[in-house]
């Protein structure tokens, strides 16, 4: 028996877990993308949203790890309502600045910061890459260097937590 079906058969604690990681794997794709073809950025990031979200939503057609609990849900649910709300708020904030490249670092902080509460329904690896991420837009607010080295290191700390949730998903609790 494959460890595939065993996991199934014993339910993983984070079912949602492979959608996840199919979601960071568009995202961490098309971010990549966009800071190397910087002069049609837009395209790679809404190719690369989709990608993941559609992704996302297909990962239900592999076997199952499990039903997702209401509390799962919640958790997805109030990190996309709190990424929402925060990203509103820094649009707000610095829609007068002439500094692009804090804004963009704030937007790359929020994204870290909903991550965190998303552990709820994707496990504590996500957790992880939100914190690792807000250390990075954080590092860019502070340090001198161009925005594309934090843009490029953000992308690929999606991409790779995005494979390891995807073709790993180890069982990993909070406990």
């Amino acid at each position: 028996m494959s460890p595939v079906v065993l996991l199934a058969d014993l339910g993983h604690p984070y079912p949602l877990i492979r959608g996840g990681g199919l979601f960071l794997l568009g995202v961490g794709t098309g971010f990549l993308l966009s800071w190397i073809f910087n002069k049609h950025w837009l395209p790679f990031v809404i190719g690369g949203f989709v990608t993941g979200f559609v992704g996302s939503g297909l990962s239900a057609l592999l076997p199952s790890l499990g039903t997702p609990s209401i509390a799962q849900i919640g958790g997805l649910v109030g990190a996309f309502v709190l990424e929402g709300g925060l990203i509103y708020l820094v649009l707000t904030k610095t829609k007068d600045a002439d500094d692009y490249q804090t804004t963009i670092l704030w937007i790359l902080f929020v994204v870290g910061v909903h991550f965190v509460p998303m552990g709820l329904a994707h496990g504590p690896l996500i957790s992880m890459l939100g914190v690792l991420t807000m250390a990075n837009a954080y590092a860019g607010m502070r340090l001198k260097a161009p925005l594309p080295v934090f843009g490029v290191i953000d992308a690929l700390l999606k991409f790779g937590f995005g494979a390891v949730m995807l073709f790993a998903y180890p069982a990993l609790t909070f406990a």
